[in-house]
């Protein structure tokens, strides 16, 4: 049985662009969101949890999203089409708070689209206030050398923790 998984990402950027017209929180808010913009051209997607509530929502089982959003390249695979295993150390811009987070990274173009498509956004949502700790930089720069690289921007000197 062939998989369509068009089929299946537009029912999840659907399904996204729904659940956040319903509770915006659910995206680009530090401490409470699945997913938090870093810079242009990524989110932070917090692993699990964005997969499955993306897959509760569209009734579309966590592998599966998984695999559809790797597959249509809306999930960001490095060298070896590996996901970055390493817990990223991040901090909230306005508070310092840091935290070590399981994450992946997924391009913007597709929850964008999700939101303003089908969630009621005017536009494409802003950059958040979280940071990457940037003494991870090089690793992140090794992880993302066959696609576009992280911005400066989503990258900060990080608080004592």
């Amino acid at each position: 049985m062939l998989v369509d998984y068009a089929d299946i990402l537009t029912r999840l950027e659907q399904a996204l662009g729904r659940a956040y017209a319903e509770t915006p929180s659910i995206l680009n808010v530090p401490g409470a969101s699945a997913a938090l913009k870093l810079d242009p051209f990524y989110y932070l997607a917090l692993r699990p949890l964005f997969h499955e509530l993306l897959g509760k929502w569209a009734a579309v089982p966590p592998g599966r999203v998984e695999e559809t959003l790797a597959r249509t390249g809306n999930l960001v695979l490095g060298p070896g089409k590996a996901r970055f295993t390493r817990p990223l150390s991040v901090f909230e811009e306005a508070t310092g708070t840091r935290l070590q987070l399981t994450a992946d990274f997924v391009p913007a173009s597709c929850i964008d689209r999700a939101v303003t498509l089908y969630g009621g956004s005017p536009g494409p949502l802003p950059v958040s206030g979280l940071r990457l700790a940037a003494d991870q930089r090089p690793e992140l720069d090794a992880f993302f050398a066959e696609t576009t690289p992280l911005a400066a921007l989503c990258f900060g000197k990080a608080p004592r923790a």
